[in-house]
């Protein structure tokens, strides 16, 4: 295998693996053990990409639009649950919790190509947006028809997040729900926490709005499931979490940053049955060794 280089925030060489394969799993597992846990290795394609600068308007209020708009999420509401029902047997479990929740900002793991799909489900009928990298959003017909199914894309352009944050706070104003991949980078089919950052958090104070916890996991085949080839997938919606008033913006956002991983690292440690006494997001001495890493720093040029 060629040399890695994890200082890298693109991995080009990673992106090249097949998601599925060992090669990649031990990939991620190095990355981790490097606390390189926002480093991208899946692939993506920034070509015909759409300029997002301080004229791109994120939710349009033409007609036009609202119909599109109306139209896509119809469709995604109608045949969303068979795609994931047949491809992965998608149990979304824990609605309870989103009782009485008129507007919310959510956070997930990120860790399948389709979990925005997934947690759009998890939401179905409810005003669901989704922040996003830039390169998903394409010129033509494909971009606008992401657009009109609730993306709402980052940006380096001053004006443009300044923008995106106006938007999310009307959204979330008006009684929507905002969707934030709070570890970053997509890491397909990872089982375990990474660390969050405080962006999404943030927004939540700023707007005085709870975050819910999502949590994607993957679950063992049962014996009627013996034709699937990957793990069966559960969604599991979390109580929400509320920011405390009596402290600063900046305070209660990391505050909520925090009890939130830890909702994650219980609900990951309960699910796979790691132990919650010494469970930590680097990997553990078993991981390394079924990997073939160690902890040496002078062997980790080997990958």
């Amino acid at each position: 295998m060629k040399k890695l280089d994890t200082n890298f925030k693109y991995d080009l060489d990673a992106m090249k693996l097949n998601p599925n394969s060992r090669d990649y799993k031990k990939i991620l597992i190095r990355l981790a053990q490097n606390g390189d846990f926002d480093t991208h290795t899946t692939k993506f394609k920034t070509a015909n990409q759409k300029k997002i600068d301080g004229e791109y308007v994120f939710v349009p209020k033409n007609l036009v639009f609202r119909v599109t708009r109306t139209v896509v999420r119809a469709i995604v509401n109608l045949f969303g649950p068979i795609v994931t029902k047949v491809a992965f047997n998608l149990k979304v479990v824990g609605k309870a919790n989103l009782k009485g929740i008129k507007s919310a900002v959510t956070v997930s793991n990120h860790v399948h190509f389709l979990d925005v799909l997934m947690n759009m489900l998890a939401f179905k009928r409810k005003k669901f947006y989704i922040v996003g990298a830039p390169h998903n959003m394409k010129r033509g017909i494909a971009g606008y028809l992401l657009k009109a199914g609730g993306m709402l894309p980052l940006s380096p352009s001053i004006s443009a997040s300044k923008n995106l944050k106006l938007a999310i706070s009307k959204i979330l104003n008006n009684g929507g729900f905002v969707h934030m991949y709070a570890e970053s980078a997509l890491w397909f089919r990872y089982e375990k926490s990474r660390p969050l950052k405080i962006g999404a958090f943030k927004m939540a104070c700023e707007n005085n709005v709870p975050v819910i916890p999502l949590v994607i996991l993957f679950r063992n085949k049962n014996k009627l499931e013996f034709f699937r080839r990957k793990k069966s997938i559960t969604l599991k919606i979390c109580k929400p979490i509320f920011p405390d008033e009596n402290l600063s913006i900046r305070e209660r956002a990391e505050k909520m940053m925090n009890e939130c991983q830890d909702v994650y690292n219980d609900t990951i440690c309960d699910f796979y049955g790691y132990d919650k006494s010494t469970y930590s997001i680097f990997p553990s001495e078993e991981e390394l060794k079924q990997y073939e890493l160690n902890t040496d720093t002078d062997e980790k040029d080997e990958i």
